[in-house]
């Protein structure tokens, strides 16, 4: 089990105090507390991890008692990764640009053909956000695993690299490069025996996010690494984010 961890106290009390509640108990918890890249913690705390199955989770989730039982029952010969429901209660949804502007998400999905089910992109990249909702109930493959929800084996997530270091500070997209490498060594798979709650917090390493220049910069080398064609439809895609970021860095939203 691996933390990355900086500023939230509350937070990660709460989190801790949810994996004392295990139903299973055979794991160590690894704690990543410096300040730097999230991706070179994330990699740092893959390569300090004992276990054969690594599971890295957010500093600001509550993981059910039965969640490490559920990764566990999850994995299989050929299954590398697994994740699931990440569930983010109505309230603490304003948290997050993406559910609070519900027209602007549903005129992406639409425009962008984002899938409706959990752990898939579109075929310009975009993700879905169905693993947010309690209404979620896929079970099955998946293209990513949640990057709050994170279970992989060890070996096969350093035999592909592990987490990339181009992306850099909050590091967003990691976990999508990570995932979409690691289905060259076997499934990832997405269940409901690993649903837990994300409680999206705004402090801690959350004010970075307001810093914009380095999430477009992390897009980019998502966007070129693994959508290198041009079709109208990334064009417009990486159009759109673009102008998401810019009004974001102006302070209009």
């Amino acid at each position: 089990m691996v933390i990355c961890t900086y500023g939230r106290p509350d937070s990660l009390k709460n989190a801790l105090f949810s994996l004392t509640r295990q139903t299973f108990k055979d794991f160590e918890v690894v704690l990543i507390t410096e300040k730097g890249d999230l991706s070179k913690c994330r990699q740092a705390g893959i390569e300090s991890a004992r276990g054969g199955v690594v599971s890295l989770i957010d500093d600001d989730v509550y993981c059910p008692p039965t969640w490490m039982e559920g990764v566990v029952k999850s994995f299989r010969e050929d299954v590398v990764g697994v994740t699931g429901p990440t569930v983010i209660s109505r309230q603490l949804r304003k948290h997050r640009d993406t559910f609070k502007y519900t027209p602007v998400r549903w005129l992406q999905d639409k425009v962008f053909g984002v899938p409706r089910r959990p752990g898939h992109l579109s075929k310009c990249g975009a993700p879905s956000m169905e693993s947010n909702f309690e209404s979620c109930v896929y079970e099955g493959p998946v293209d990513y695993l949640e990057c709050c929800n994170f279970s992989v084996k060890r070996k096969e997530a350093l035999d592909v690299g592990g987490f990339s270091d181009v992306y850099v500070k909050t590091s967003e997209w990691c976990e999508v490069d990570l995932s979409l490498r690691l289905r060259q060594k076997g499934r990832l798979v997405f269940s409901q025996l690993c649903k837990l709650y994300h409680r999206p917090s705004v402090a801690g390493i959350y004010t970075a996010r307001l810093k914009t220049a380095h999430r477009w910069d992390n897009f980019y080398v998502y966007q070129t690494r693994w959508f290198g064609r041009k079709s109208i439809r990334t064009i417009l895609y990486r159009a759109f984010v673009w102008t998401y970021f810019k009004v974001k860095s102006l302070g209009w939203v």
